[in-house]
Parts: structure tokens; C-alpha cells; sequence
């Protein structure tokens, strides 16, 4: 289309067929060469920002793919223990209503840190995730939930099921 746009643009019935030809052989070549930008994956970002401990085998075969529905309990705590969040309840009447997180995983409906640790873990395992604030919830933190600014984030985290 950019090729035809410029032709109707230059050709004016004056100048020769060879010479707009030609004008034209320079704009494809143009359009071909890459653009140099950035691409997501080129980028180095070193070393990922969370270390998973496992505490529970999963069964090894059933891993989330991006945009897979997972389903975890989890409980998350700041460093010195306290908790902020959890899925689990601890009481008889809540614990038969209780039901895990489900999320689309992989596509950003949650921290990056929880992102990228639940790719790699199978159906069933459950892990101790320590996710530094860069891919947590960084400088701001999250005052909502009474996390403060640059916390290091500590879950335990079971991957109960993926759709």
C-alpha cells in the first residue's frame, strides 16, 4: 500500500517509467530493513527478581502455560512475618466456602513475581515464593494492604488446579 501511495504521489505523467520505477525499487528496499528497536525479548533483565523454595512436590507433568486459569491457596507476609493477604481460612464455616485464587496466569492480573514463579510450577506443588519489590509491588508498595514501599514479599503458594 505504501508503495502504490507513493507512486500516485510522485508519478505526475513527467518523468520517465524507468526513473519512477526506481523511486519505487528504493522505497521497498527502505520498508525491508529492520527498524531498530527494542523488542521485549532482547532486553536483559539479569537474573529473575523472586527465589522459590518448594515445600510440596507437584506431579511434575501438568504445568500452566500463559493464559492458562490457575488456581492457588496462598498466604502472603512482609519480611518480618506479618501477613497481609490470604486465601485460607481457618475457621469450619469459612473453610467450606472457601474457594482457591483463579487468575489467568502469565498476562499481568497479578505481580510479576507470582507470574513468572507459577510457570514453573506443576499441579499440585506448593512453594515458597520471595519475590524482591522490583517485580512485587516496587517503590509504592500497596498502603491498601499495608504493604510498604520496596518490600520483599514472602508466599506460600499451592498450585491446586489449571484450566
Amino acid at each position: 500500500m505504501l508503495m502504490l501511495e507513493y507512486f500516485l504521489q510522485r508519478f505526475k505523467g513527467t518523468e520517465s517509467v524507468s526513473k519512477v520505477s526506481e523511486q519505487v525499487k528504493n522505497v521497498k528496499l527502505n520498508e525491508d530493513k529492520p527498524k531498530e528497536t527494542k523488542s521485549e525479548e532482547t532486553l536483559d533483565e539479569g537474573p529473575p527478581k523472586y527465589t522459590k523454595s518448594v515445600l510440596k512436590k507437584g506431579d511434575k507433568t501438568n504445568f500452566p502455560k500463559k493464559g492458562d486459569v490457575v488456581h492457588c491457596w496462598y498466604t502472603g507476609t512482609l519480611q518480618d512475618g506479618t501477613v497481609f493477604d490470604t486465601n485460607i481460612q481457618t475457621s469450619s464455616k469459612k473453610k467450606k466456602n472457601a474457594k482457591p485464587l483463579s487468575f489467568k496466569v502469565g498476562v499481568g492480573k497479578v505481580i510479576r513475581g507470582w507470574d513468572e514463579a507459577l510457570l514453573t510450577m506443576s499441579k499440585g506443588e506448593k512453594a515458597r515464593l520471595e519475590i524482591e519489590p522490583e517485580w512485587a509491588y516496587g517503590k509504592k508498595g500497596q498502603p491498601d494492604a499495608k504493604i510498604p514501599p520496596n518490600a520483599k514479599l514472602i508466599f506460600e503458594v499451592e498450585l491446586v488446579d489449571i484450566d
